[in-house]
């Protein structure tokens, strides 16, 4: 395969598990859930940097959010899991240290924290935006669990993966 058709297959599969991984397991926390979808984005940015984590993250989410009965976020999470993707796949372009890991999370915190309440706020009202300051951070702090795990062994293996 050709450098593009090949950037954007590997964007596609990534893309399907981010989904699949959004769905299933999804365990259920205040009006939220906890999914292992944000994994693939944090992959994909180590993987293939920016552009790519930012497609896999908005593609992947929304169309978990359609397939799950979520319409109404679909917009939303295409610009947090867009811009959570793109700015994770900045910080950890290059090299890979704990300190740039350290700063990708806080970040990711932030923006999957605040995104979703000041994108709730509108939709639902105050209290529920406030809820989401809860279940936000829980499915953070499950999504940094599994990454650590993956992190590790994406890296040392990354070129072997040919990414």
């Amino acid at each position: 395969m050709h450098g593009k058709t090949l950037w954007l297959t590997r964007c596609a599969v990534l893309a399907a598990l981010a989904c699949v991984l959004t769905i299933f397991p999804k365990v259920p926390i205040g009006e939220g859930y906890v999914h292992f979808g944000d994994c693939v984005i944090y992959a994909t940015a180590i993987l293939m940097g920016p552009s790519a984590a930012a497609a896999v993250g908005a593609i992947g989410h929304s169309l978990a959010d359609l397939i799950s009965g979520y319409p109404i976020y679909c917009i939303p999470t295409f610009i947090i899991k867009a811009l959570l993707g793109f700015t994770v796949g900045k910080i950890l372009s290059g090299s890979v240290n704990a300190k740039r890991l350290v700063l990708a999370a806080v970040v990711s915190f932030l923006i999957v924290v605040f995104g979703y309440f000041v994108a709730e706020w509108p939709l639902f009202g105050k209290a529920q935006a406030l809820v989401s300051l809860v279940s936000s951070p829980i499915q953070w702090g499950m999504s940094m669990v599994a990454s650590a795990v993956i992190v590790p062994i994406l890296v040392k293996y990354k070129k072997r993966l040919k990414f």
